[in-house]
């Protein structure tokens, strides 16, 4: 398979993000279920120990510390796996076809509670924070700004 070479003059800021944001949102909320479930185990299974007398007054199946390891591994697996892509396809899918409404609503709701002004003003604070700490860098490593 041939390697691939990327046009650097393709590669944006916002190209950057939505590829984050579409490989870390599956991979991330799947990997977060897959941990979740693994305590999925425990409701169904134990192993032999001195709370449940060796397994004598086990309530649950009991099986090896070994075997309950390797349970609770591939049932995060094959439920974090299900649950990566349940969003790829399916969440991913309404979110592109919703967008677009959701984007209306939340540009009016900024609109109507005067948020993009303090937007603005915190966008031209931070500027010329960023300007000024700059400035004062320069200065201090005795080079000139121009």
């Amino acid at each position: 398979m041939p390697i691939k070479l990327i046009d650097m003059a393709l590669v944006t800021r916002k190209g950057i993000a939505r590829y984050l944001y579409e490989s870390l949102t599956g991979n991330f909320l799947g990997f977060l279920i897959g941990m979740s479930a693994s305590g999925l185990v425990s409701r169904f299974f134990e192993t032999k120990g001195l709370r449940n007398l060796w397994g004598l007054t086990a309530k649950k199946t009991v099986v090896s510390k070994e075997t309950f390891g390797w349970l609770e591994w591939v049932i995060a697996l094959v439920i974090g796996f299900v649950v990566f892509e349940v969003v790829n396809k399916v969440l991913k899918a309404y979110i592109q076809k919703e967008f677009p409404k959701l984007k209306v609503r939340l540009f009016r709701l900024l609109i109507q509670k005067q948020w993009h002004l303090r937007l603005r003003d915190l966008s031209s604070n931070v500027r010329a924070k960023r300007v000024s700490l700059y400035t004062m860098m320069s200065m201090r490593n005795g080079t000139k700004s121009e």
